[in-house]
C-alpha cells in the first residue's frame, strides 16, 4: 500500500463520502530490515501479524483450533516508554521497607542534636537580650506583672517626660516586645524551686529550663516547616530541605540563645502554611476563617518582635496576588493582624505615654551604636534628622550587605533561592509565592537596616525567619538542573545530596569540635555576680554596665551606668528609684574598651577614675571598693565593706 496522501476526489465523486483504507502504522523504534527481508515483502503475501505484534502477545500455550485474532493498530503500535525517574530524586525508606521512616529519622536526628547542644555546646545565656527578657519573664512567674530589674535612664526620662509616676517597685518595661517573656515564664515557674544561684552552679538551671523551650520550638518549626514544602514542592524536596535546616548551626545557636527567633519562626511558618490554604481553598467563608487565622499568628509574631511588622507589606502583597475576593480578605488578614497588637500597644501609652515605648529610639540612634549607649542619657534623648538617618541608612545597608552570607547561617542553598527566582517550577503555588516572599524578605531588611544588626547572633537578625524558605527554593532548583544532567551512575545524584548537606553544615561542625570554656567568659561567670545578691537586699539597687545580668543572675534591681557621674548622683540623691544607689558594678563590658577612643575621650569619659586600675574613689559617694573575680576584671564600689566575713 502507497504511504502517499489520499488526493480529494473531483467530479461526481466529490458529494460521495470517500473511507481511507486504514493504515497499520510501522514501529519507529525499530532497525531497519535487511535487504533480503525487503525483497520478500516486495512479493504479495497474504496478511499476518507482524513480527513485532507477535513478540507482544502473552506467553502462554496456544490451540491450533482456536481462532487467530485479527490485528489490529493497538497490537501494532510501539510499547510505551516507561517513564524514567529523575536522577536527582531522593530514593524513600518506603519503596523498599513498605514503611514511611522519614518523619521518624527527621525527628530522632532533631532529638539527638539537641541533646547535644545541650549538653555539650550550651553554657548559659550570652545575649543581653535574652537575659533581659529572662528576668522579665521570672516576674511575671512570681505575680509581678510586665516589670523590669533593670532601670535604663532613658526611661526614667520618658517618664517624666509623659507625666508618669516612677514606681519604687515593680518598675514597667515599656522596651521588650512582650510574647517571649510571656512565654519564658511556664518552664521558669516548673523551676521556681531551683530559682537562687548557688556557687557550684556552673550554668544556671533558669538558663537550661529557658534553652530547652527554645529547642522545642525549634523542633515544632521545622516541622510546620516540612509541611509548607509540601504544600510548595514535591515529598524529596521537602525530606533534603528539611535535613539541610537541621545541620545549619545558626539556627540551633538561636534556639539555646534565650532570643524570641525561634518563636518567631513557628509563627511565621504558620502564618505560611494558613495562607497556603487559604490561597488553596474556593470557599469564601473558608477562606476568611483561615486568612484571619493566618493574621493573628502574624500579628503574634510581631509581639515576638516589632521588627516584624516590616514583613505586612510583602504578606498584603501576596493577596492581592491570590484569586477573588481580594479585598475582604485583606480586610480580614489586617484585622486580625490589628486585634492581636493593638491591646500592647494601648498598654505602652498608658505605661509611657508612647505606642512604641523606648523602641522607637532604637530607629534614631547613631549608627552602629548599642543600646547601652543612646539609654544611658538621662537628658537628651537620640533625636531625629534626615542627615543622620542617612548616614545610619548608609553604614546598616554596608553591614547588611557585607554579613548577608554569615546573616544566613553561611548556608549555601539558602542563596540559591535569589538564583531560582528567574525559573519556572511545575507548581503554580510555588511561582506564585516567591516574588511576595522576596517581597516580605526585601522588608525585612529594611527593618533590620534601620534597627541594626551586631552580627549572625544579633536579636534584630530577622533572616533566619525566611531561612526555610529559601533553603527549599533552593533545594527545588538544584534538583530540577540535576534533572537536566546525565550522570554517569545513579547513585552520583545521592552523592551530591549528601555532600550538600555537608556544606551547610561546615560551621556546625566547627562548633561542635571547637574546644570552649565552660561559662560565657568575659564576661559572664554566674557564680560570681549571684553573690552580689548575697551582699545586697532585695530593696538595694546596683548600678553597673552589665545591669541585665545584674538582674538575672543577683535578682537585684540594677541601673544601666548613667552617662556622667552627676546624673549618677541625682538618681541616688533624690531617691528617685526609691532609695540610694549603694553599689556601682564594673567589668570587662568598659574596661576591656579602647582606653583613649572609648574611655578617654569616648562615652565613657566621665567614669575614667572609676574604670581604669587602681581606680581612684576620692570624691565619689561610694568609697570602698574590691576587685572580683577572674583574675580582678570585675570590680564592686559599694557604700561599705560588703564582702568581708563577719565573726
Amino acid at each position: 500500500m502507497s504511504d502517499q496522501p489520499i488526493a480529494p476526489a473531483t467530479g461526481d465523486s466529490e458529494n460521495k463520502p470517500v473511507t481511507p483504507e486504514p493504515v497499520t502504522p510501522e514501529p519507529t523504534n525499530l532497525p531497519d530490515a535487511p535487504e533480503s527481508d525487503k525483497k520478500a515483502d516486495s512479493k504479495p503475501r497474504k496478511k499476518t501479524a507482524s513480527r513485532s505484534t507477535k513478540s507482544k502477545l502473552p506467553l502462554t500455550s496456544t490451540s491450533p483450533k482456536r481462532p487467530r485474532r485479527k490485528a489490529t493498530p493497538e497490537d501494532t503500535a510501539p510499547p510505551p516508554e516507561t517513564p524514567t525517574p529523575p536522577v536527582a530524586d531522593i530514593p524513600s525508606p518506603s519503596l523498599r521497607s513498605g514503611r514511611d521512616f522519614s518523619h521518624l529519622f527527621l525527628l530522632l536526628t532533631a532529638i539527638g542534636l539537641a541533646v547535644i547542644y545541650m549538653l555539650l555546646q550550651f553554657r548559659g545565656l550570652s545575649s543581653p537580650a535574652a537575659m533581659d527578657q529572662a528576668q522579665i519573664a521570672r516576674h511575671i512567674a512570681e505575680g509581678k506583672g510586665f516589670s523590669t530589674a533593670y532601670i535604663r535612664p532613658l526611661a526614667l526620662w520618658q517618664l517624666e517626660t509623659a507625666g508618669k509616676p516612677i514606681p519604687h517597685e515593680n518598675f514597667p518595661d515599656f522596651f521588650h516586645s512582650p510574647l517571649n517573656p510571656l512565654l519564658n515564664a511556664l518552664p521558669l515557674q516548673l523551676v521556681r524551686a531551683h530559682w537562687k544561684l548557688t556557687p557550684i552552679d556552673i550554668v544556671y538551671i533558669g538558663d537550661r529550663a529557658i534553652a530547652i523551650l527554645g529547642v522545642t520550638l525549634y523542633i515544632a518549626a521545622l516541622s510546620i516547616w516540612y509541611f509548607v514544602a509540601l504544600r510548595l514542592f514535591s515529598r524529596p524536596v521537602a525530606l533534603l530541605g528539611t535535613i539541610i535546616l537541621l545541620v545549619t548551626d545558626l539556627l540551633w545557636q538561636f534556639s539555646i540563645s534565650g532570643l524570641p527567633q525561634m518563636l518567631a519562626l513557628l509563627l511565621f511558618g504558620a502564618t505560611a502554611w494558613l495562607t497556603l490554604l487559604s490561597l488553596e481553598t474556593s470557599t469564601t467563608t473558608r477562606r476568611l476563617v483561615l486568612i484571619g487565622s493566618a493574621g493573628i499568628c502574624l500579628g503574634f509574631a510581631i509581639l515576638t518582635h516589632a521588627a516584624i511588622a516590616w514583613i505586612l507589606p510583602g504578606w498584603v502583597f501576596l493577596l492581592l496576588l491570590s484569586s477573588p475576593p481580594r479585598i475582604p480578605t485583606i480586610l480580614a488578614a489586617l484585622a486580625a493582624v490589628t486585634l492581636i497588637v493593638s491591646p500592647w500597644l494601648v498598654r505602652n501609652h498608658a505605661v509611657s505615654g508612647s505606642p512604641l515605648g523606648l523602641a522607637g529610639y532604637e530607629l534614631v540612634a547613631p549608627a552602629n551604636t548599642s543600646e547601652t549607649g543612646y539609654m544611658r542619657n538621662l537628658y537628651n534623648p537620640p533625636k531625629a534628622s534626615a542627615s543622620k538617618l542617612l548616614a545610619r541608612f548608609q553604614q546598616h545597608l554596608a553591614t547588611q550587605i557585607d554579613s548577608l552570607f554569615s546573616l544566613l547561617g553561611a548556608n549555601i542553598t539558602a542563596f540559591v533561592f535569589f538564583i531560582s527566582l528567574l525559573h519556572r517550577f511545575d507548581s503554580a503555588t510555588a511561582n506564585r509565592f516567591r516574588w511576595p516572599l522576596l517581597a516580605m524578605w526585601i522588608g525585612a531588611t529594611l527593618g533590620m537596616i534601620l534597627c541594626g544588626t551586631n552580627g549572625p547572633l544579633s536579636p534584630n537578625n530577622l533572616h533566619i525567619l525566611f531561612l526555610p524558605l529559601f533553603v527549599f527554593y533552593g533545594v527545588a532548583f538544584l534538583r530540577h538542573l540535576l534533572t537536566q544532567i546525565t550522570l554517569p551512575h545513579p547513585r552520583l545524584a545521592q552523592a551530591l545530596a549528601i555532600f550538600l548537606v555537608f556544606l551547610c553544615g561546615l560551621p556546625m561542625w566547627n562548633t561542635l569540635l571547637a574546644n570552649k570554656p565552660p561559662v560565657q567568659w568575659p564576661p559572664y561567670v554566674p557564680p560570681f555576680i549571684a553573690i552580689l545578691g548575697e551582699w545586697y537586699d532585695k530593696n538595694e539597687i546596683i548600678a553597673s554596665d552589665m545591669p541585665w545580668a545584674v538582674a538575672w543572675y543577683a535578682q537585684r534591681k540594677s541601673l544601666l551606668l548613667p552617662q556622667t557621674i552627676k546624673d549618677f548622683n541625682r538618681i541616688s540623691d533624690y531617691r528617685v528609684l526609691g532609695d540610694a544607689i549603694t553599689g556601682l558594678y564594673l567589668t570587662p563590658l568598659t574596661g576591656d574598651r579602647r582606653l583613649f577612643t572609648e574611655i578617654y575621650k569616648g562615652p565613657y569619659t566621665d567614669w575614667v577614675l572609676q574604670i581604669t586600675r587602681p581606680p581612684v574613689v576620692a570624691g565619689f559617694p561610694l568609697p570602698v571598693f574590691t576587685p572580683l573575680p577572674i583574675d580582678g576584671e570585675c570590680i564592686l564600689f559599694a557604700d561599705r565593706d560588703r564582702w568581708s566575713r563577719r565573726e
